[in-house]
């Protein structure tokens, strides 16, 4: 089957290079995405071109141009030959499932050396608690998750505990303790709205501190780390009560050691804003049918679903007033000296 100047025969992709006629076997490919080129719209017509952008279990790079069709229906032979091929450019975007809102797929986000992240290898996310079927599905078969690490307390697990899934190693790293329940919502969310006479940004922003000041919150990120760097195939997923917090500032630390710039990590930590939005809505409406939703209420609920760029300016704020660099915290705290974090980015990175 011809697309463009490439052809897919017997299980390989045949393709011209040098006047040399190639043949890439398509159990080799990683990783399959459109590439476009060019600005569309405006009053002066512009041109764009499409290319299929193949990475290799080598890290090699192809680019084929080719019509957008011929990009699609090409990415759909490749992921029937071999299904372990991650298709698509989701730039850290939502995963889209029925029942969590606020996972995400940390692929395709750009470092600051040009290279991106594998898609289908990170994840981060919310509780895993009653996960529908058709997710499961998802998150089993499209993102072969092996590996999923959970940052709540115990009595977080115990309220809302983890769907189970066949196969699927779970890790428990509790980064806060029993006592922070305004950040992480344990127990009756009525009972927090009005027993505390105040969540203020201040008391939100000590945990950010703690969290990465903490002896027993650094030993917790320092072992998610090392599951990471260690992780032999498929995805893994982390996760907290809502995803923004405790898996906020994990996800953070590990794009840091990735090499991603921080507008990049901060404009990760702030897409939990967008997608528990309607989660935030939900609960404010179902809130109206049991008592009075002031003011007040209102600001305790913002600050239990919402993020602020100003916590992760704390977070490094506190690292660098600690350790006088995010490098000599990564080095003496969580472990992660320059080879092994040139080991995690070999392993993730293409």
């Amino acid at each position: 089957m011809r697309f463009g100047k490439i052809r897919i025969e017997d299980g390989n992709l045949i393709f011209s290079k040098h006047m040399m006629l190639n043949s890439l076997p398509c159990k080799d490919i990683i990783w399959a995405y459109m590439r476009r080129e060019g600005v569309e719209g405006g009053q002066q017509k512009q041109f764009t071109t499409s290319s299929l952008v193949l990475i290799t279990k080598r890290r090699k790079r192809y680019q084929f141009d080719m019509a957008d069709r011929e990009i699609q229906e090409c990415i759909q032979i490749l992921k029937a030959l071999n299904p372990d091929i991650a298709t698509g450019f989701p730039k850290g975007g939502r995963i889209h499932l029925q029942s969590l809102p606020n996972t995400r797929d940390l692929g395709a986000i750009a470092t600051s050396d040009g290279r991106h992240i594998l898609p289908k290898r990170l994840i981060r996310s919310g509780a895993l608690y009653h996960v529908s079927l058709a997710d499961q599905d998802t998150l089993l078969e499209n993102y072969h998750l092996t590996t999923v690490i959970d940052f709540r307390t115990e009595a977080e697990r115990e309220q809302k505990p983890d769907t189970v899934m066949k196969g699927v190693k779970y890790y428990r790293s509790p980064v806060l303790d029993e006592e922070t329940i305004g950040i992480t919502c344990a127990g009756n969310l009525m009972d927090m709205l009005t027993g505390f006479d105040e969540i203020p940004d201040e008391f939100i922003r000590k945990q950010y501190e703690t969290m990465v000041r903490d002896q027993i919150c650094i030993k917790q990120y320092a072992n998610f780390l090392d599951v990471i760097l260690h992780q032999k195939k498929g995805a893994v997923l982390w996760h907290c009560n809502a995803g923004k917090d405790r898996a906020g500032v994990g996800t953070a630390l590990l794009l840091y050691a990735l090499g991603v710039p921080r507008k990049t990590i901060k404009e990760d930590f702030l897409k939990s804003n967008v997608y528990l939005d309607t989660e935030m809505q939900h609960m404010i409406r179902f809130l109206e049918t049991k008592m009075i939703v002031d003011t007040d209420i209102m600001d305790k609920i913002r600050l239990l679903y919402k993020v602020k760029g100003e916590y992760l300016d704390t977070v490094f704020r506190t690292i660098e007033k600690d350790y006088r660099s995010v490098e000599l915290f990564m080095k003496k705290a969580l472990y992660m000296t320059p080879k092994t974090i040139e080991a995690l980015r070999n392993k993730y990175l293409v």
